[in-house]
């Protein structure tokens, strides 16, 4: 496993969380991956950085994609992979996913299944995350049937285990030909990693426990302005056109299209609802729960009711370890504790 672990690169965009930050640095210490931490928060981290396994740049400020952009340069290895400043990726799963995509070599991206965990004081709680797609896989051979095929087994991509060569190759399409950004919304940009690595090549879910995310009410879900937004406001036009040719650029050079072409099929797809009229109605007034705090409690509600509903649909299986006990689980137990 050390010697997968290796050829893999973990960016942890930390922003504004030094104990977040402080405790997945912990967790990572000593497995043998690369780290590298473009750090936007206004204060620089005051932690232990002597591992010459961690990369700390200090940029107060600078907007998600330009930090990407300036550590691009410095991904030494054949994977690379995001992780949250709030979760823990496991390396054993990062491991198997290098596995994976060393024996196919027409996968663009990996990953497993999903936990989310809320520190309590009597413990930690685990429930299941995503798993309506806890068996996705995104296999057309070409990169328009996958972009497609996306629209109908949706599952974020954007902490997954993806080759560095098509990591840097995408990000080189959100910048113009003076080097500004296309876009800023952070939505738009976990979007266009989805649609691009798709356009690279397929994707698969492997059945194993990957990830735990903190669930941490305030983030940028309640915060930045939503696509549909972005889509249908004067406003933003400019920031969703230029959202729509970067992608269509990509889509033109990987498939040889015209590029009129891939604009239209770009618009199609990014217009084309992610779920079913059901799950996007649902979507609809969690968020709605969510940024009305007079809510809050019929929100909490809500999350009790999914929380249970998911614990069932998982009973006994080994990737969502919500209610038994792995050496991957208590790992992150223990060092959630240590730096609470």
């Amino acid at each position: 496993m050390r010697q997968a672990l290796r050829n893999v690169t973990v960016i942890i965009p930390a922003h504004n969380r030094p104990e977040r930050l402080r405790r997945l640095l912990g967790y990572y210490e000593g497995c043998g991956v690369r780290i590298l931490v473009p750090d936007s928060s206004q204060k620089a981290y005051d932690g232990d950085l002597m591992s010459p396994d961690v990369t700390y740049i200090h940029r107060p400020g600078l907007h998600f994609l330009l930090k990407i952009k300036e550590v691009l340069p410095l991904i030494a290895t054949d994977y690379v992979l995001y992780c949250a400043d709030d979760d823990f990726i496991v390396p054993e799963a990062i491991a198997r996913m290098v596995e994976f995509l060393d024996a196919n070599p027409d996968y663009s991206v990996a990953q497993g299944h999903y936990l989310t965990f809320t520190p309590t004081d009597g413990g930690v709680e685990f429930y299941p995350r995503y798993i309506r797609y806890f068996d996705s896989r995104i296999d057309a051979d070409d990169p328009a049937g996958r972009l497609v095929q996306d629209k109908c087994k949706y599952a974020s991509l954007l902490y997954g285990v993806t080759r560095s060569d098509l990591f840097r190759r995408i990000y080189g399409y959100c910048f113009d030909g003076r080097g500004e950004l296309r876009f800023r919304n952070l939505f738009l940009a976990e979007e266009f990693f989805n649609h691009a690595m798709l356009i690279q090549g397929k994707y698969a879910t492997i059945p194993c426990f990957y990830s735990a995310r903190e669930r941490i009410k305030g983030s940028a879900t309640e915060t930045v302005v939503p696509i549909s937004e972005i889509r249908s406001s004067e406003e933003y036009r400019w920031e969703y056109d230029g959202y729509i040719e970067a992608l269509s650029m990509m889509l033109s050079d990987a498939s040889g299209v015209e590029m009129h072409e891939a604009e239209r099929l770009m618009r199609k797809v990014c217009a084309a609802p992610k779920d079913s009229a059901k799950v996007s109605l649902k979507r609809r007034v969690v968020m709605f729960l969510m940024r009305h705090r007079s809510l809050r409690r019929a929100s909490d509600i809500a999350d009790r009711r999914y929380n249970r509903k998911g614990l069932k649909a998982v009973r006994g299986m080994e990737s969502y370890p919500c209610e038994f006990s792995t050496p991957e689980k208590e790992t992150i137990i223990r060092f959630i504790k240590e730096y609470s």
